[in-house]
């Protein structure tokens, strides 16, 4: 059973993590805020595929990742608003030649994770489609989904995602190996850059945006958007894959999706990695994006008001 260490304790590394330490993994944990609750308590999944508990006492929670044992893979499960700083908060649990696997979302995350930890033998890129929240640390709330898709970045040894998909399929989960992984990673930017930015914009969850015809419309304006972006850049993603997202979201249970989320907590939202970057490529590949970058602007200003507001408590 390959070992594993978890950075990062929010919802997708909580829930994945959980699962392979349920299934048999030699499981470590490194957080940043939480580590004495889950010293304490143990770790709660309340999931839609059936309850999940490890006890505290089969959990090794640290705070330091210089402090954690040498794993075969480390799970980087952090926000992407905390990438400058890769090289310190996940680095030093990075072993020579171990893999890494990005649970992140956005565009440009491999490359990022590559350059902070050369050490690293292998990078992974994993997409997850997943309905979850953590509900404090060290209790998840699964309400619907959780399939996972994962793809090797440049060079890397395909085996390696390979190993990770067969490990997740041996939790439960359900895991595909995905032969493109710039386009897999597009092919989730067609649901995030919506359903993350209007759920912050309008204060509305997923089946409050698609139930509205006016709302439901700049959903697929904005889907269209990055379809043709990626499509324009290289990276094929069917058109009708549009009407694929919508239906798909329709028979979600109703979600905040993490960006509303971040921003009603006052944290800093993820807009570099799935905004700036898609924009960026977009530009670059000729096929700008009106709408999705009207969607960012307005998510600048509202997270430049939280860090004023923050600045005169």
């Amino acid at each position: 059973m390959r070992s594993y260490t978890v950075v990062g304790a929010g919802a997708i590394g909580l829930l994945y993590g959980s699962r392979l330490a349920a299934a048999g993994h030699p499981v470590r944990w490194v957080v940043r805020s939480g580590a004495d609750e889950m010293r304490a308590a143990g770790l709660e999944v309340r999931s839609v595929d059936g309850d999940l508990r490890i006890e505290a006492a089969a959990m090794d929670v640290f705070d330091d990742p210089s402090d954690a044992p040498a794993s075969d893979v480390v799970v980087v499960a952090l926000k992407t608003t905390a990438n400058e700083h890769l090289a310190d908060l996940v680095g030093p649990a990075v072993a020579d030649g171990a893999t890494v696997a990005v649970f992140q979302n956005g565009l440009g995350v491999e490359a990022r994770v590559r350059h902070a930890m050369p050490q690293a033998g292998a990078v992974v890129g994993a997409m997850c489609f997943v309905c979850a929240h953590r509900r404090s640390a060290g209790i998840v709330d699964h309400l619907d989904y959780g399939a996972v898709t994962a793809g090797v970045h440049g060079e890397s040894d395909p085996r390696a995602a390979v190993a990770l998909v067969d490990d997740l399929i041996g939790t439960g989960t359900e895991a595909t190996i995905v032969a493109d992984l710039a386009v897999a990673r597009w092919r989730k930017l067609v649901w995030n850059v919506p359903f993350n930015g209007l759920s912050v914009i309008l204060g509305a969850t997923t089946d409050a945006l698609l139930g509205a015809p006016a709302t439901r419309g700049l959903v697929a304006d904005l889907m269209d958007e990055v379809i043709g972006a990626a499509n324009a850049a290289g990276h094929a993603v069917a058109v009708d894959f549009r009407d694929e997202m919508l239906a798909t979201t329709d028979a979600m249970a109703p979600y905040a999706p993490s960006m509303k989320l971040d921003h009603e907590g006052g944290r800093p939202m993820e807009i570099e990695a799935i905004y700036d970057a898609p924009l960026d490529a977009a530009l670059r590949a000729g096929a700008p994006m009106p709408k999705v970058a009207a969607v960012r602007d307005q998510l600048r200003f509202l997270d430049r008001r939280h860090v004023v507001a923050d600045r005169h408590g």
